[in-house]
């Protein structure tokens, strides 16, 4: 039997997703009696997945902040070697030579879909991630779009990469139809408007500017709520939620969420917010909608306004006939999300490799 699985990350601490997605490895790993090893430069002692794990501190205080990333993978193997550490290795964060890398989104794409040339940090991270890419056994690639990158950008082979959608915490998104009418006046929402719920902490990657171009100059009762990054400016039928602690409820108060984001490699919250038995306005360049049905909600192109004013429209509607909530969130996605399933297919990629 292979030892049980080592883990790299930047930072074992609360943060982005790729933080969240190694708690979430580490708890799923735990409920099957897994204890895995987590190698991180910060590590946070206080969060409960520290005690359900072996955290590793890969110490990176004397290397300039903007430089550490791309030391990193060099100490993780150097830590490793020390401690004669031979179980298989899932890569959270750029490290060469996995068992499993996990890929959450490319820089080439970023960069493209941003419209951004390469400056001299981008440069050498797409040179780390060709390195992280060749000397991977397997890579889990957390979308379709995600798997096309990597064989498009940096001519992975397909045979390589298995396709694996990230999981949602079930426990925790779920519908409560009788709360709806308590929550939408703890948020302030309107009864006769209807509510999209905008999570965003970047405004430009997330699409404010397509969603503000219409917001402001419909004349339906519609408001657009933006939870987390302050706006740049007021705006019409535009509320500033501000930080929101309490996502699930917040979806639940929402009539729909809504997205147009330029670049999302998956975007978590569309299937959190199915979850929640909120429909979803999505643009269809969200790599989340390759999961989601008819039943999910409505899909409309990023380019086209007239696309996403008919959407908005035809979502109102919804409303207005009281059809616009989901009963069964599973029956909306094509994919399993729990946990449990998550962690059984990525247990299966490192019983796969040699």
């Amino acid at each position: 039997m292979k030892p049980h699985p080592s883990i790299a990350i930047n930072c074992f601490r609360r943060g982005g997703g790729m933080e969240s997605y190694t708690f979430d490895l580490v708890r799923g790993l735990a409920a099957g009696n897994i204890r895995p090893t987590v190698y991180a430069a910060q590590i946070d002692r206080t969060v409960p997945e520290y005690a359900l794990a072996e955290a590793v501190h890969v110490n990176q205080r004397f290397i300039p902040k903007k430089l550490r990333p791309y030391f990193f993978g060099r100490q993780l193997a150097t830590v490793r070697r020390r401690r004669a550490d031979s179980a298989p290795l899932v890569a959270c964060n750029p490290s060469d030579n996995a068992d499993v890398f996990v890929c959450g989104g490319t820089h080439l794409g970023y960069l493209k879909h941003m419209n951004q040339r390469a400056n001299l940090l981008d440069k050498l991270t797409i040179r780390r991630n060709r390195t992280n890419y060749a000397t991977a056994k397997s890579i889990m690639a957390h979308s379709a779009m995600m798997a096309h990158e990597l064989t498009e950008y940096y001519g992975v082979p397909s045979e390589k990469i298995r396709v694996v959608y990230p999981p949602a915490d079930t426990k925790r998104y779920f519908p409560q139809p009788e709360r709806t009418a308590e929550l939408r006046h703890q948020f302030g929402f309107g009864d006769n408007e209807t509510v999209f719920v905008f999570p965003s902490t970047g405004h430009k990657r997330k699409g404010l500017d397509v969603l503000a171009a219409f917001f402001e100059q419909t004349d339906l009762p519609v408001r657009l709520a933006v939870a987390g990054s302050p706006l740049p400016r007021p705006m019409k039928n535009v509320t500033e939620l501000g930080f929101c602690s309490n996502m699930p409820d917040l979806y639940r108060a929402a009539d729909f969420t809504v997205m147009a984001s330029l670049y999302e490699p998956f975007g978590l919250v569309g299937v959190e917010s199915v979850l929640s038995g909120t429909q979803v306005v999505f643009a269809d360049n969200i790599a989340c909608t390759e999961i989601m049905n008819g039943n999910a909600g409505l899909f409309f192109q990023r380019s086209n306004p007239g696309s996403l004013a008919a959407a908005i429209a035809e979502a109102h509607e919804r409303k207005l006939q009281g059809c616009h909530k989901i009963a069964d969130p599973f029956a909306a996605l094509d994919y399993d999300p729990t946990l449990s399933a998550h962690i059984r297919i990525l247990l299966e990629m490192l019983a796969a490799v040699d």
